[in-house]
C-alpha cells in the first residue's frame, strides 16, 4: 500500500511538474519563503504599511470633502450669480421701460411745440398776409383818388361828352385793376 500511495505522490509531482514547469519541493520552498516573507513584514513593517495606508485614506477623505465643500460652494455661487443676473436683468428692464417712456414724453413735448410753432408760423403769415391786403387796398384807394383826381382834371380841362368820359373812366378802373 505504500507503494501505490508513492506512486500517486510521483504521478502527482510529473503532473504538476508537467503543468506548472516545476517540482513538487520547489513549490514547498517558494510557499515557505513567501509564508517567512508575509512574517517578516507582519512583524517588522505591518504597522507602518497600515499606518500609510491609513494617512492616505485620511488624506483622500479630506480631499474628497474639500472637493465637495467646494462643490457646495460653487452652487451656492452659481445660485447668487443666477440671483444677481436676474435681478440686474429685472433693473435692466426698469431702465429700459424708464427710458422709452421719457424718450415718448420728450416726443411728445417736440410735436406739441413743433405744432405751436406751425400754429405761430400761419398766424405771422395770416398777419402778414392781411397787413398787405390792408396795404393793397390802401394803394388801390390811392390809386384811385389819384386816377379820380386826374380824371377830374381832365374833365376840368377839357369839355367832354358822356362817351369820351365813360371810356376814360373805363380805362383808368381797368389800370387800377391791373395794379
Amino acid at each position: 500500500m505504500f507503494l501505490g500511495i508513492q506512486d500517486m505522490i510521483d504521478a502527482v509531482s510529473r503532473v504538476i511538474e508537467n503543468a506548472l514547469g516545476s517540482t513538487l519541493l520547489d513549490m514547498g520552498i517558494q510557499i515557505g519563503a513567501t509564508l517567512l516573507l508575509v512574517i517578516i513584514v507582519k512583524v517588522f513593517f505591518w504597522s507602518r504599511i497600515t499606518d500609510f495606508i491609513q494617512k492616505r485614506r485620511d488624506l483622500m477623505n479630506e480631499e474628497f470633502e474639500s472637493a465637495r465643500k467646494a462643490n457646495e460652494e460653487a452652487q451656492v455661487l452659481n445660485e447668487k450669480t443666477n440671483e444677481e443676473y436676474q435681478a440686474l436683468k429685472i433693473k435692466s428692464k426698469g431702465y429700459l421701460e424708464k427710458a422709452k417712456q421719457r424718450g415718448e414724453e420728450e416726443r411728445l413735448v417736440l410735436v406739441t411745440k413743433a405744432k405751436e410753432e406751425a400754429k405761430n408760423i400761419v398766424v405771422q403769415a395770416e398777419q402778414e398776409i392781411s397787413l398787405e391786403k390792408q396795404k393793397a387796398k390802401a394803394d388801390i384807394q390811392k390809386e384811385t383818388v389819384n386816377l379820380a383826381t386826374l380824371m377830374a382834371s381832365k374833365i376840368i380841362e377839357e369839355e367832354l361828352d358822356d362817351k369820351k368820359y365813360q371810356d376814360l373812366a373805363v380805362n383808368n378802373l381797368e389800370r387800377s385793376e391791373k395794379v
